[in-house]
């Protein structure tokens, strides 16, 4: 229960409270940067002397019967079809808090930037958005691509995929009705790639999944489902909980909550075909209030269907299942800080609340060998660190215990901070890399960097994380062709990459709280 409390609170990334999700609108100068794909002709433009196409569907609208089906292909057209806009974003609750902008079920498509649609085989990354899978879509300007597409001479691409119920019902293999949806897209988006990207300038056969939050446990479920095999070589996955999907029992039930909310039968699920998006998502927002009212820490997720994901995540990482691919696995130091905020309070922040969780999910003993092993316990700072080691920083360290007997791991940790975020109580909290990997400094985002940052620092630690991201997704380590100042992760050296003001290597960082973990089941 304490990894599963985050599950829906992740969707509020407080990154969104500093700076609003909007798109990066395309200039008005229209080239003639056409390129051929399978299925026709798309004209793009150029933006920071990078060539960049938006609004591409990988897939047909999933409407009307297609509705709750898996994606189909697009069909072919003649002519050229402009591609200078981003596409609407998947259906979501319109917040403060969410992605801006026109919605609609005609969601499924991608954003490409490259530095030229050329014969050269570049490196390709395809970003999956987080939002705990019921906000978020690729054209946020937090992932503008061409800074990392210019820099790295790789080519970005950002994709959107189905939400909330659309995405994420579980229906229990019903012939009409098929689940994990998004997941679905997520791969159809992927064979996209792999049949158009060598067009863009992409080598098909050198492409890295990446992601954050929901896009990172999106990232490790694909690792994990055997329909994804051969679509990527590298993954990288940042601070994405690799414990949230469901169970099919869990599962169930929240398909069950969640009909009982819209008054539809079980024996008529036809009905779902037809609802207005609108009355979907009104839905998605009583079945929220219902979990926090009866302290239920269970939303929209992937699920174990024994279909397109066979296996736990952490016991399905044998090359005959996830394939030999290399991982780059970590998360922030403060993950759990902007849940616990004031303006959200969606999360534990003391000794007593938190406890509460511990006697659900585990045995006493258990509860004492971890709360014993952080001197400041019962203290907030205490809290908030249990927190983000049982949700984020733990189960990533299993994962990559398991994942490291087949391929090679590189773990991180994100603890960079300020002293305006160690005032406000966020520290390193949850998303705050992101602008670093993507080095998107200007507009809103660039004001914010300012404040928390100087401008040589900002430089230095986005230099950093770009370079180890870019070395992954060219040569499968974070080195690439230098002195491997970056080892592999192995559960006798346990190396972690620390980013910070000053970035090193460190040897089993916090060894005592990690060691406090082992043995104790609470997910």
């Amino acid at each position: 229960m304490i990894t599963r409390v985050y599950t829906w609170a992740i969707s509020l990334l407080l990154l969104s409270s500093f700076y609003t999700q909007t798109a990066v609108a395309a200039n008005d100068n229209i080239s003639e940067n056409i390129v051929q794909t399978k299925q026709g002709k798309v004209r793009g433009t150029y933006e920071r002397d990078v060539c960049v196409w938006r609004g591409i569907k990988y897939a047909k609208a999933p409407l009307g019967d297609l509705r709750f089906r898996a994606p189909q292909p697009v069909e072919s057209w003649i002519g050229v079809k402009d591609a200078v806009a981003f596409s609407p974003v998947a259906p979501q609750q319109e917040s403060n808090l969410g992605t801006k902008g026109p919605q609609s079920e005609d969601c499924l498509a991608l954003n490409i930037w490259s530095p030229a649609a050329d014969a050269k085989k570049r490196p390709v990354m395809v970003w999956i958005h987080g939002g705990g899978f019921v906000i978020g879509s690729g054209s946020s300007d937090l992932y503008y691509g061409a800074n990392l597409a210019k820099k790295g001479d790789v080519v970005i691409v950002t994709i959107n995929y189905r939400l909330g119920p659309l995405g994420f019902l579980y229906f229990n293999n019903n012939k009409d009705f098929e689940s994990n949806l998004g997941i679905r897209d997520q791969i159809a988006a992927l064979e996209w790639v792999k049949q158009n990207i060598a067009a863009f300038g992409g080598d098909p056969d050198l492409v890295t999944i990446f992601g954050e939050s929901a896009g990172g446990t999106s990232v490790q479920t694909l690792l994990a489902t055997h329909s994804a095999n051969g679509l990527f070589e590298r993954a990288i996955a940042q601070s994405g909980p690799p414990a949230l999907p469901w169970s099919t029992t869990i599962a169930d039930s929240i398909t069950n909550i969640f009909l009982r909310i819209l008054k539809v039968s079980p024996n008529n699920l036809q009905v779902l075909k037809h609802l207005p998006t609108d009355t979907l998502l009104a839905a998605t927002k009583e079945l929220e209030k219902y979990m926090i009212a009866n302290m239920n820490d269970k939303v929209f997720s992937p699920t174990i269907d024994g279909e397109l994901l066979t296996h736990d995540i952490f016991k399905c990482m044998k090359p005959e299942v996830g394939g030999i691919v290399p991982v780059l696995i970590g998360c922030n130091r403060n993950e759990s800080s902007m849940f616990a905020s004031k303006r959200l309070k969606i999360a534990p922040n003391n000794a007593k609340d938190l406890e509460k969780y511990f006697d659900a999910v585990t045995t006493q003993e258990s509860k004492t060998k971890v709360t014993t092993a952080y001197s400041k316990y019962p203290r907030k700072s205490a809290v908030l660190d249990i927190l983000t080691d049982a949700v984020f920083r733990v189960p990533s360290i299993r994962l990559a215990e398991c994942r490291s007997l087949y391929a090679p791991v590189y773990m991180y940790r994100f603890e960079w901070s300020s002293f305006a975020l160690n005032i406000s109580g966020l520290g390193s909290f949850h998303g705050l890399e992101i602008p670093f990997v993507f080095g998107n400094h200007e507009g809103k985002l660039g004001g914010l960097l300012k404040l928390i940052a100087t401008k040589k620092l900002a430089n230095r630690l986005t230099d950093q994380m770009q370079t180890a991201w870019l070395n992954f997704a060219r040569y499968g380590n974070p080195n690439g062709k230098g002195e491997e100042t970056w080892k592999p992760y192995t559960v006798d050296e346990r190396a972690t990459m620390i980013f910070s003001k000053e970035s090193k290597l460190v040897k089993d960082p916090d060894a005592k709280q990690r060691a406090a973990w082992d043995g104790v089941v609470y997910y």
